[in-house]
């Protein structure tokens, strides 16, 4: 399958394990360079170690995202590292029923 997807930089939050992280596989697997962020360093460090293997590119954040700070420094180190983020993959917490229109960092 080939979704167009080759060499896009892509944030995938919590993106170590789970859902996330068969996320962050099938988008390496079209191409993309991860942004992999999620709060369990151990989870990003074998993630990071099985795409290696693979000779795959990505980047992994350890980062609370529940804290505003935290999202702008994951951010600035895509920026930093990578020049650019193409999309977002708002995998990571809970289904609280706020729509991203009605909230704020707060009602998160």
């Amino acid at each position: 399958m080939d979704l167009q997807l080759k060499d896009k930089v892509i944030v995938i939050t919590g993106g170590a394990k789970g859902i996330g992280a068969a996320i962050t596989r099938t988008g390496v697997d079209e191409g993309t360079i991860p942004v992999i962020v999620d709060r369990d360093q151990q989870a990003l460090q074998q993630i990071e170690k099985e795409l290696k293997a693979k000779h795959k590119q990505a980047l992994c954040i350890a980062a609370e995202l529940s804290k505003p700070e935290e999202c702008r420094r994951v951010v600035t180190e895509a920026h930093r590292q990578l020049g650019r983020i193409d999309a977002l993959v708002n995998n990571a917490g809970v289904n609280d029923k706020i729509g991203l229109e009605e909230g704020s960092p707060e009602k998160y």
